[in-house]
Protein backbone atom coordinates (compact mmCIF):
# COMPACT_ATOMS: atom_id res chain seq x y z
CA UNK A 1 0.00 0.00 0.00
CA UNK A 2 2.79 2.42 0.61
CA UNK A 3 4.72 1.97 -2.66
CA UNK A 4 0.79 2.61 -4.09
CA UNK A 5 0.44 5.38 -1.85
CA UNK A 6 3.75 6.82 -3.05
CA UNK A 7 3.42 6.88 -6.29
CA UNK A 8 -0.47 8.12 -6.72
CA UNK A 9 1.06 11.52 -4.63
CA UNK A 10 3.80 11.67 -7.37
CA UNK A 11 1.10 11.64 -10.08
CA UNK A 12 -0.70 14.30 -8.56
CA UNK A 13 2.20 16.35 -8.13
CA UNK A 14 3.78 16.10 -11.46
CA UNK A 15 1.07 15.15 -14.12
CA UNK A 16 -1.98 17.39 -15.51
CA UNK A 17 -4.16 14.41 -15.31
CA UNK A 18 -8.08 14.62 -14.46
CA UNK A 19 -7.73 11.18 -12.73
CA UNK A 20 -5.94 8.20 -11.71
CA UNK A 21 -6.63 4.88 -10.72
CA UNK A 22 -4.27 1.97 -9.07
CA UNK A 23 -6.02 -1.09 -9.04
CA UNK A 24 -3.23 -3.83 -7.15
CA UNK A 25 -3.68 -7.62 -6.94
CA UNK A 26 -2.08 -10.35 -5.05
CA UNK A 27 -3.55 -13.67 -5.71
CA UNK A 28 -2.50 -17.25 -4.99
CA UNK A 29 -4.04 -19.44 -7.77
CA UNK A 30 -4.17 -23.16 -7.98
CA UNK A 31 -5.62 -25.33 -10.79
CA UNK A 32 -5.90 -29.11 -10.47
CA UNK A 33 -7.21 -30.72 -13.64
CA UNK A 34 -8.29 -34.62 -13.48
CA UNK A 35 -9.33 -37.10 -16.78
CA UNK A 36 -9.85 -40.82 -16.64
CA UNK A 37 -7.60 -41.33 -13.57
CA UNK A 38 -4.84 -39.04 -14.21
CA UNK A 39 -4.28 -35.10 -13.17
CA UNK A 40 -3.48 -33.53 -16.57
CA UNK A 41 -2.86 -30.25 -14.95
CA UNK A 42 -1.85 -29.47 -11.08
CA UNK A 43 -0.24 -26.30 -11.35
CA UNK A 44 -0.22 -22.90 -8.34
CA UNK A 45 1.24 -19.59 -9.15
CA UNK A 46 0.92 -16.31 -8.74
CA UNK A 47 -0.73 -13.07 -9.57
CA UNK A 48 0.58 -10.21 -8.38
CA UNK A 49 0.50 -6.45 -10.47
CA UNK A 50 -0.54 -2.96 -10.76
CA UNK A 51 -3.33 -1.93 -13.26
CA UNK A 52 -2.89 1.86 -14.19
CA UNK A 53 -5.76 3.94 -15.60
CA UNK A 54 -5.30 7.72 -16.47
CA UNK A 55 -7.69 10.06 -17.93
CA UNK A 56 -6.31 13.29 -19.29
CA UNK A 57 -7.88 15.44 -21.90
CA UNK A 58 -10.90 13.31 -22.48
CA UNK A 59 -9.00 10.03 -23.01
CA UNK A 60 -7.83 7.06 -21.21
CA UNK A 61 -4.85 5.76 -20.96
CA UNK A 62 -3.61 2.43 -19.49
CA UNK A 63 -0.65 0.48 -18.70
CA UNK A 64 -0.43 -2.68 -16.61
CA UNK A 65 3.08 -3.91 -14.66
CA UNK A 66 4.53 -6.90 -12.32
CA UNK A 67 6.67 -4.60 -10.88
CA UNK A 68 6.17 -2.49 -7.72
CA UNK A 69 10.01 -0.54 -7.49
CA UNK A 70 9.29 2.17 -10.37
CA UNK A 71 5.20 2.38 -10.69
CA UNK A 72 5.67 6.42 -11.30
CA UNK A 73 7.58 5.32 -14.83
CA UNK A 74 4.67 3.16 -16.09
CA UNK A 75 1.94 6.00 -14.52
CA UNK A 76 4.08 8.27 -17.10
CA UNK A 77 3.51 6.04 -19.67
CA UNK A 78 -0.40 5.40 -19.26
CA UNK A 79 -0.37 9.67 -18.92
CA UNK A 80 1.35 9.85 -22.03
CA UNK A 81 -0.86 6.92 -23.93
CA UNK A 82 -3.58 9.21 -22.57
CA UNK A 83 -2.62 12.38 -24.26
CA UNK A 84 -2.10 10.96 -27.51
CA UNK A 85 -5.46 9.32 -27.41
CA UNK A 86 -6.64 12.98 -26.79
CA UNK A 87 -5.84 14.32 -30.23
CA UNK A 88 -7.62 11.35 -31.70
CA UNK A 89 -10.89 11.48 -29.53
CA UNK A 90 -14.11 13.58 -31.46
CA UNK A 91 -16.00 13.32 -27.85
CA UNK A 92 -14.25 13.55 -24.76
CA UNK A 93 -14.60 11.01 -21.84
CA UNK A 94 -15.93 12.47 -18.59
CA UNK A 95 -17.09 10.47 -15.17
CA UNK A 96 -20.26 10.57 -13.71
CA UNK A 97 -19.17 11.86 -10.00
CA UNK A 98 -19.47 9.43 -7.43
CA UNK A 99 -18.41 9.95 -3.05
CA UNK A 100 -14.94 8.55 -2.62
CA UNK A 101 -15.07 5.25 -0.37
CA UNK A 102 -12.70 3.72 2.05
CA UNK A 103 -13.35 0.42 3.13
CA UNK A 104 -11.83 -3.09 3.94
CA UNK A 105 -14.26 -5.99 2.08
CA UNK A 106 -14.32 -9.07 4.56
CA UNK A 107 -14.17 -12.37 2.43
CA UNK A 108 -17.98 -14.15 3.71
CA UNK A 109 -16.04 -17.56 3.19
CA UNK A 110 -16.19 -20.19 6.27
CA UNK A 111 -13.00 -22.19 5.05
CA UNK A 112 -11.08 -20.03 2.56
CA UNK A 113 -9.96 -22.45 -0.41
CA UNK A 114 -6.12 -21.04 0.63
CA UNK A 115 -6.67 -22.49 4.37
CA UNK A 116 -7.02 -25.81 2.92
CA UNK A 117 -4.43 -28.75 2.15
CA UNK A 118 -3.72 -29.64 -1.67
CA UNK A 119 -4.29 -33.44 -1.02
CA UNK A 120 -7.37 -32.65 0.36
CA UNK A 121 -8.81 -30.99 -3.36
CA UNK A 122 -7.16 -33.60 -4.45
CA UNK A 123 -8.95 -36.63 -2.84
CA UNK A 124 -11.97 -34.45 -3.38
CA UNK A 125 -11.91 -34.71 -7.24
CA UNK A 126 -10.91 -38.12 -7.04
CA UNK A 127 -13.92 -38.79 -5.08
CA UNK A 128 -16.28 -37.30 -7.48
CA UNK A 129 -14.77 -39.00 -10.45
CA UNK A 130 -15.40 -42.58 -8.09
CA UNK A 131 -18.72 -41.72 -7.82
CA UNK A 132 -19.68 -40.87 -11.55
CA UNK A 133 -17.64 -44.18 -12.80
CA UNK A 134 -20.24 -46.45 -10.12
CA UNK A 135 -22.54 -45.86 -12.98
CA UNK A 136 -21.78 -48.82 -16.17
CA UNK A 137 -22.74 -45.86 -18.58
CA UNK A 138 -19.80 -43.55 -18.31
CA UNK A 139 -17.11 -43.71 -20.27
CA UNK A 140 -14.87 -40.74 -19.67
CA UNK A 141 -14.84 -37.92 -16.52
CA UNK A 142 -13.17 -35.00 -16.98
CA UNK A 143 -13.08 -32.40 -13.74
CA UNK A 144 -11.45 -29.13 -13.69
CA UNK A 145 -10.72 -27.16 -10.17
CA UNK A 146 -9.54 -23.89 -9.69
CA UNK A 147 -9.28 -21.72 -6.26
CA UNK A 148 -7.64 -18.44 -5.76
CA UNK A 149 -7.01 -16.23 -2.33
CA UNK A 150 -5.45 -13.17 -1.62
CA UNK A 151 -5.92 -9.27 -2.05
CA UNK A 152 -6.60 -6.30 -4.11
CA UNK A 153 -6.81 -3.01 -3.36
CA UNK A 154 -8.03 0.21 -5.15
CA UNK A 155 -6.67 3.55 -4.58
CA UNK A 156 -7.91 6.99 -7.01
CA UNK A 157 -6.99 10.48 -6.88
CA UNK A 158 -10.39 11.11 -5.73
CA UNK A 159 -10.02 9.57 -2.47
CA UNK A 160 -11.11 6.36 -3.01
CA UNK A 161 -9.16 3.53 -0.93
CA UNK A 162 -10.95 0.14 -0.83
CA UNK A 163 -9.06 -3.53 0.48
CA UNK A 164 -10.65 -6.56 -0.49
CA UNK A 165 -9.54 -9.81 1.14
CA UNK A 166 -10.32 -11.72 -2.52
CA UNK A 167 -11.06 -15.45 -2.87
CA UNK A 168 -12.61 -17.63 -5.02
CA UNK A 169 -13.34 -21.33 -6.01
CA UNK A 170 -14.81 -22.98 -9.07
CA UNK A 171 -15.82 -26.74 -10.18
CA UNK A 172 -16.64 -27.19 -13.43
CA UNK A 173 -17.35 -31.63 -14.69
CA UNK A 174 -17.62 -33.11 -17.88
CA UNK A 175 -18.89 -36.48 -18.06
CA UNK A 176 -19.45 -39.23 -21.59
CA UNK A 177 -21.67 -41.92 -21.68
CA UNK A 178 -22.50 -44.20 -24.00
CA UNK A 179 -25.50 -47.12 -23.99
CA UNK A 180 -27.21 -49.05 -26.69
CA UNK A 181 -25.20 -47.57 -29.60
CA UNK A 182 -25.55 -44.23 -28.40
CA UNK A 183 -22.88 -41.13 -26.72
CA UNK A 184 -24.27 -38.25 -24.74
CA UNK A 185 -21.92 -35.59 -23.48
CA UNK A 186 -23.31 -33.28 -20.32
CA UNK A 187 -21.40 -31.06 -17.77
CA UNK A 188 -22.02 -29.46 -13.88
CA UNK A 189 -20.36 -26.11 -12.71
CA UNK A 190 -20.52 -24.96 -9.21
CA UNK A 191 -18.68 -21.95 -7.70
CA UNK A 192 -18.55 -19.35 -5.67
CA UNK A 193 -17.19 -15.71 -4.34
CA UNK A 194 -19.22 -16.42 -0.30
CA UNK A 195 -19.15 -20.11 0.20
CA UNK A 196 -15.60 -21.32 0.99
CA UNK A 197 -14.74 -25.04 1.10
CA UNK A 198 -17.60 -25.44 2.49
CA UNK A 199 -19.31 -25.36 -1.37
CA UNK A 200 -18.01 -28.81 -1.66
CA UNK A 201 -18.53 -30.26 1.58
CA UNK A 202 -22.39 -28.86 2.46
CA UNK A 203 -23.76 -26.81 -0.27
CA UNK A 204 -22.73 -28.69 -3.44
CA UNK A 205 -21.35 -32.21 -1.89
CA UNK A 206 -19.99 -34.54 -4.85
CA UNK A 207 -22.95 -36.90 -4.01
CA UNK A 208 -25.44 -34.23 -5.11
CA UNK A 209 -23.04 -32.68 -8.27
CA UNK A 210 -22.97 -36.88 -9.50
CA UNK A 211 -26.68 -37.87 -9.12
CA UNK A 212 -27.47 -33.88 -11.22
CA UNK A 213 -24.78 -34.99 -14.27
CA UNK A 214 -25.86 -38.31 -14.30
CA UNK A 215 -29.30 -38.09 -14.95
CA UNK A 216 -28.70 -35.26 -17.49
CA UNK A 217 -26.42 -38.00 -18.54
CA UNK A 218 -29.51 -40.78 -18.76
CA UNK A 219 -32.16 -38.05 -19.77
CA UNK A 220 -29.80 -37.79 -23.20
CA UNK A 221 -29.38 -41.23 -23.80
CA UNK A 222 -32.89 -42.37 -23.48
CA UNK A 223 -33.90 -39.66 -24.68
CA UNK A 224 -35.98 -39.32 -28.22
CA UNK A 225 -35.48 -36.44 -31.18
CA UNK A 226 -38.17 -33.62 -30.84
CA UNK A 227 -40.28 -32.61 -33.52
CA UNK A 228 -39.24 -29.21 -35.43
CA UNK A 229 -41.40 -26.13 -34.55
CA UNK A 230 -42.76 -23.48 -31.98
CA UNK A 231 -44.91 -25.60 -29.29
CA UNK A 232 -45.83 -24.41 -25.84
CA UNK A 233 -42.09 -24.49 -24.14
CA UNK A 234 -41.36 -24.59 -20.01
CA UNK A 235 -37.86 -23.25 -18.97
CA UNK A 236 -36.50 -24.61 -16.05
CA UNK A 237 -34.12 -21.71 -14.19
CA UNK A 238 -31.05 -22.62 -15.56
CA UNK A 239 -32.02 -22.35 -19.44
CA UNK A 240 -34.25 -19.15 -17.74
CA UNK A 241 -31.07 -17.96 -16.88
CA UNK A 242 -28.80 -18.35 -20.00
CA UNK A 243 -31.78 -16.54 -22.04
CA UNK A 244 -31.30 -13.63 -19.70
CA UNK A 245 -27.60 -13.46 -19.74
CA UNK A 246 -27.07 -14.24 -23.88
CA UNK A 247 -29.65 -12.85 -25.39
CA UNK A 248 -30.62 -9.85 -23.00
CA UNK A 249 -28.02 -9.61 -20.34
CA UNK A 250 -25.77 -7.94 -23.07
CA UNK A 251 -28.23 -6.03 -24.65
CA UNK A 252 -28.24 -4.27 -21.18
CA UNK A 253 -24.58 -3.07 -20.73
CA UNK A 254 -24.62 0.18 -21.70
CA UNK A 255 -21.70 0.23 -24.29
CA UNK A 256 -23.30 -2.59 -26.03
CA UNK A 257 -26.83 -0.81 -25.22
CA UNK A 258 -26.23 1.77 -28.09
CA UNK A 259 -26.23 -0.58 -30.77
CA UNK A 260 -29.08 -2.55 -29.65
CA UNK A 261 -32.74 -2.57 -29.79
CA UNK A 262 -32.35 -1.37 -25.88
CA UNK A 263 -31.49 1.76 -27.21
CA UNK A 264 -34.92 3.20 -28.04
CA UNK A 265 -36.89 1.02 -25.96
CA UNK A 266 -36.39 2.24 -22.66
CA UNK A 267 -39.11 3.35 -20.41
CA UNK A 268 -41.25 0.95 -22.94
CA UNK A 269 -43.46 -1.99 -22.26
CA UNK A 270 -41.31 -4.82 -24.08
CA UNK A 271 -42.99 -7.92 -21.32
CA UNK A 272 -46.14 -9.10 -19.70
CA UNK A 273 -46.15 -7.34 -16.39
CA UNK A 274 -45.50 -10.08 -14.27
CA UNK A 275 -42.31 -10.14 -15.57
CA UNK A 276 -39.20 -8.75 -13.56
CA UNK A 277 -35.37 -9.14 -14.72
CA UNK A 278 -32.64 -7.82 -12.47
CA UNK A 279 -28.95 -7.31 -11.70
CA UNK A 280 -28.71 -7.55 -8.07
CA UNK A 281 -26.75 -9.63 -5.13
CA UNK A 282 -28.23 -13.33 -5.47
CA UNK A 283 -27.78 -15.49 -2.21
CA UNK A 284 -25.23 -18.00 -3.61
CA UNK A 285 -24.28 -15.40 -6.64
CA UNK A 286 -20.71 -15.73 -8.58
CA UNK A 287 -21.09 -12.14 -9.44
CA UNK A 288 -21.43 -11.07 -5.76
CA UNK A 289 -19.12 -7.95 -5.01
CA UNK A 290 -19.73 -4.96 -2.45
CA UNK A 291 -17.80 -2.53 -4.79
CA UNK A 292 -16.78 -2.45 -8.65
CA UNK A 293 -13.21 -1.89 -10.04
CA UNK A 294 -14.10 1.72 -10.00
CA UNK A 295 -14.95 1.78 -6.28
CA UNK A 296 -18.34 2.35 -7.04
CA UNK A 297 -20.79 0.67 -4.95
CA UNK A 298 -22.42 -2.16 -6.36
CA UNK A 299 -26.07 -1.52 -6.83
CA UNK A 300 -29.22 -3.85 -7.40
CA UNK A 301 -30.93 -2.79 -10.52
CA UNK A 302 -33.83 -3.80 -12.58
CA UNK A 303 -33.78 -3.98 -15.92
CA UNK A 304 -37.14 -5.03 -16.71
CA UNK A 305 -39.78 -3.70 -13.90
CA UNK A 306 -43.15 -5.36 -14.15
CA UNK A 307 -42.78 -5.28 -18.19
CA UNK A 308 -40.98 -1.68 -18.61
CA UNK A 309 -37.34 -1.76 -19.48
CA UNK A 310 -36.21 0.31 -16.83
CA UNK A 311 -32.28 0.63 -16.29
CA UNK A 312 -29.00 -0.69 -17.65
CA UNK A 313 -25.53 -1.71 -16.72
CA UNK A 314 -23.38 1.22 -16.14
CA UNK A 315 -19.40 2.02 -15.71
CA UNK A 316 -18.89 5.94 -14.57
CA UNK A 317 -18.08 7.02 -18.39
CA UNK A 318 -21.26 5.79 -19.43
CA UNK A 319 -23.30 6.97 -16.81
CA UNK A 320 -22.24 10.23 -17.14
CA UNK A 321 -22.78 9.85 -21.44
CA UNK A 322 -26.40 8.54 -20.52
CA UNK A 323 -27.20 11.05 -17.11
CA UNK A 324 -27.45 8.20 -15.09
CA UNK A 325 -26.57 7.11 -11.88
CA UNK A 326 -23.08 4.66 -11.75
CA UNK A 327 -24.54 1.39 -10.35
CA UNK A 328 -21.15 -1.06 -9.87
CA UNK A 329 -20.46 -2.86 -13.15
CA UNK A 330 -16.79 -1.89 -14.25
CA UNK A 331 -15.29 -5.41 -14.20
CA UNK A 332 -12.04 -6.30 -14.81
CA UNK A 333 -10.42 -9.58 -14.99
CA UNK A 334 -7.51 -8.74 -13.74
CA UNK A 335 -4.61 -6.28 -13.66
CA UNK A 336 -3.90 -6.77 -16.95
CA UNK A 337 -6.82 -5.31 -18.03
CA UNK A 338 -9.15 -2.12 -17.53
CA UNK A 339 -12.20 -2.76 -16.04
CA UNK A 340 -15.21 -2.78 -18.70
CA UNK A 341 -19.11 -3.12 -18.19
CA UNK A 342 -20.09 -6.45 -17.17
CA UNK A 343 -23.05 -8.14 -15.81
CA UNK A 344 -22.60 -9.97 -12.56
CA UNK A 345 -25.81 -11.82 -11.44
CA UNK A 346 -28.60 -11.51 -14.32
CA UNK A 347 -31.88 -13.06 -13.40
CA UNK A 348 -35.62 -13.28 -13.61
CA UNK A 349 -37.54 -12.58 -10.42
CA UNK A 350 -40.28 -15.29 -9.31
CA UNK A 351 -43.95 -15.10 -10.04
CA UNK A 352 -46.85 -17.04 -8.24
CA UNK A 353 -47.55 -20.05 -10.23
CA UNK A 354 -46.48 -23.39 -9.28
CA UNK A 355 -44.39 -26.14 -11.74
CA UNK A 356 -47.69 -28.01 -12.17
CA UNK A 357 -49.82 -24.84 -12.80
CA UNK A 358 -47.21 -23.95 -15.24
CA UNK A 359 -47.67 -27.44 -17.37
CA UNK A 360 -51.19 -28.47 -15.79
CA UNK A 361 -53.26 -27.53 -19.56
CA UNK A 362 -50.15 -28.30 -22.13
CA UNK A 363 -51.42 -30.78 -24.80
CA UNK A 364 -48.12 -30.87 -26.13
CA UNK A 365 -44.78 -28.80 -25.36
CA UNK A 366 -41.48 -29.52 -24.14
CA UNK A 367 -39.47 -29.24 -20.35
CA UNK A 368 -35.78 -27.41 -20.97
CA UNK A 369 -34.37 -28.00 -17.77
CA UNK A 370 -30.25 -27.23 -18.71
CA UNK A 371 -28.19 -25.79 -21.35
CA UNK A 372 -24.87 -27.20 -22.92
CA UNK A 373 -24.03 -23.91 -24.65
CA UNK A 374 -25.58 -21.03 -26.06
CA UNK A 375 -25.07 -17.98 -28.08
CA UNK A 376 -26.54 -14.88 -29.08
CA UNK A 377 -26.16 -11.28 -31.44
CA UNK A 378 -27.29 -7.88 -30.26
CA UNK A 379 -30.68 -7.95 -32.20
CA UNK A 380 -31.56 -10.70 -28.96
CA UNK A 381 -31.78 -13.93 -31.85
CA UNK A 382 -29.87 -16.57 -29.77
CA UNK A 383 -29.63 -20.48 -29.78
CA UNK A 384 -28.87 -22.61 -26.78
CA UNK A 385 -28.03 -26.09 -27.18
CA UNK A 386 -30.36 -28.53 -24.60
CA UNK A 387 -28.51 -31.19 -22.50
CA UNK A 388 -31.78 -31.96 -20.85
CA UNK A 389 -35.07 -32.14 -21.96
CA UNK A 390 -38.82 -33.46 -21.58
CA UNK A 391 -41.76 -34.12 -23.51
CA UNK A 392 -45.01 -32.65 -21.87
CA UNK A 393 -48.18 -34.10 -23.10
CA UNK A 394 -51.73 -33.97 -21.67
CA UNK A 395 -50.03 -31.66 -18.66
CA UNK A 396 -47.67 -34.72 -17.47
CA UNK A 397 -43.95 -34.53 -18.24
CA UNK A 398 -42.93 -37.49 -20.15
CA UNK A 399 -40.58 -39.16 -22.13
CA UNK A 400 -36.37 -37.48 -22.27
CA UNK A 401 -35.12 -35.68 -25.44
CA UNK A 402 -31.61 -35.17 -26.88
CA UNK A 403 -29.55 -33.83 -29.93
CA UNK A 404 -31.53 -30.73 -29.73
CA UNK A 405 -31.30 -26.51 -29.07
CA UNK A 406 -33.96 -23.67 -28.71
CA UNK A 407 -33.93 -20.70 -30.66
CA UNK A 408 -35.19 -17.54 -30.93
CA UNK A 409 -35.49 -13.73 -30.54
CA UNK A 410 -35.59 -12.33 -26.97
CA UNK A 411 -37.49 -9.74 -27.55
CA UNK A 412 -40.39 -11.08 -29.23
CA UNK A 413 -40.34 -14.36 -26.39
CA UNK A 414 -40.80 -11.84 -23.84
CA UNK A 415 -44.22 -11.31 -25.24
CA UNK A 416 -45.31 -14.91 -25.41
CA UNK A 417 -44.28 -15.72 -21.69
CA UNK A 418 -47.90 -16.81 -20.07
CA UNK A 419 -46.61 -17.61 -16.72
CA UNK A 420 -43.73 -17.16 -14.24
CA UNK A 421 -43.09 -19.90 -11.06
CA UNK A 422 -42.62 -19.21 -7.57
CA UNK A 423 -39.42 -21.01 -7.54
CA UNK A 424 -35.63 -19.76 -8.29
CA UNK A 425 -32.52 -21.77 -9.22
CA UNK A 426 -29.35 -20.50 -10.33
CA UNK A 427 -25.96 -21.23 -12.58
CA UNK A 428 -22.20 -20.20 -12.20
CA UNK A 429 -19.68 -20.17 -14.76
CA UNK A 430 -17.63 -17.55 -17.21
CA UNK A 431 -18.86 -14.76 -19.25
CA UNK A 432 -16.31 -13.37 -22.34
CA UNK A 433 -16.43 -10.17 -23.70
CA UNK A 434 -12.63 -10.01 -24.30
CA UNK A 435 -12.19 -10.77 -20.86
CA UNK A 436 -13.66 -13.25 -18.74
CA UNK A 437 -15.76 -12.32 -15.87
CA UNK A 438 -17.44 -15.11 -13.03
CA UNK A 439 -21.20 -14.67 -13.12
CA UNK A 440 -24.82 -16.27 -12.26
CA UNK A 441 -27.57 -16.96 -14.40
CA UNK A 442 -31.03 -18.15 -12.90
CA UNK A 443 -34.03 -17.58 -11.87
CA UNK A 444 -38.12 -19.19 -11.97
CA UNK A 445 -39.38 -22.11 -14.28
CA UNK A 446 -41.12 -19.89 -17.45
CA UNK A 447 -43.72 -20.78 -19.70
CA UNK A 448 -43.38 -19.24 -23.44
CA UNK A 449 -46.29 -19.79 -25.55
CA UNK A 450 -44.50 -19.15 -28.39
CA UNK A 451 -41.40 -17.39 -29.43
CA UNK A 452 -39.53 -20.14 -29.08
CA UNK A 453 -37.97 -22.70 -31.99
CA UNK A 454 -36.78 -26.47 -30.90
CA UNK A 455 -36.29 -28.43 -32.74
Amino acid sequence: MEALEKALRWAEENLKADYVELRYEDLKKTTLGLKDGVFTSFTGKLQRGVAIRVLADGAWGFASTSELENLEKKIEEAYRLAKAAAETRKEKIELAEVKPVEDFVKSRMRIKPGEVDVGDKVRHLRELEGLLREDAAVKSVQVRYEDGAGKKVLLTSEGTRIEWDYNYLYQGTYVTGKADGKLAMARDSIGAVDHGWELMTDVEPNEKVAERILRKMHSQLKGVAPKRGEFPIVAGPIVVGIIAHEALGHLAEADLTVNSPFKDLIGKEIAPEYVTMSERHVEGGFGNDRYDDEGVPVRDIHIIENGILKEIMLNREYAHRWNMEPNGHARAESYHYPPIIRMRNTIFEPGDMSFEELIEDVKFGYYVVDFRGGQAQLNSAFQVGIQEGYVIRNGEVAEPIRDTSITGVAIDALKKISGVGRDFGLEVGFCGKGQTAFVSSGGPHMRFDGGILIG
